[in-house]
């Protein structure tokens, strides 16, 4: 569904994305289905994506079904499918974690969100794995 390594390129030559999580050190759990990645951020620049293999604490963990995250990555979203903030609230994603870093991040986690959208759309990959 999603070409991380892509992904991980662009966030970390986006300014946006870089000037909203800079100061931010943190490991994501990005789950799609039933496949989890790993999204580690250092001074606000990510860290090669690699496999959820867990034994590890996650700051945030961004879970949805496989449906759920195609209806928020599509070109142009369904409503409530735009804003991960309002997907937790009206459609099946689940964001759990330290609030802290959910809310101090919350426009580079948006920022990566737009950019996952891009990639997800630019390489016409529409079933597969995560």
């Amino acid at each position: 569904m999603l070409d991380w390594s892509t992904l991980v390129a662009r966030a970390n030559d986006d300014g946006e994305f870089r000037l909203h999580a800079r100061f931010w050190n943190a490991r994501l759990r990005v789950t799609i289905g039933d496949i989890a990645m790993r999204l580690d951020l250092r001074d606000g620049a990510l860290t090669p994506a690699a496999p959820w293999f867990g034994g590890i604490a996650a700051n945030l963990d961004i879970s949805a079904s496989e449906g759920d995250w195609r209806a928020m990555l599509s070109p142009v979203p369904r409503p409530f499918y735009h804003d991960l903030q309002v997907a937790t609230v009206h459609h099946g994603f689940h964001v759990t974690g330290d609030t802290k870093h959910y809310c101090a991040y919350y426009p580079a986690l948006r920022r990566l969100i737009e950019l996952m959208r891009d990639v997800h759309n630019a390489t016409g990959v529409k079933h597969g794995a995560a």
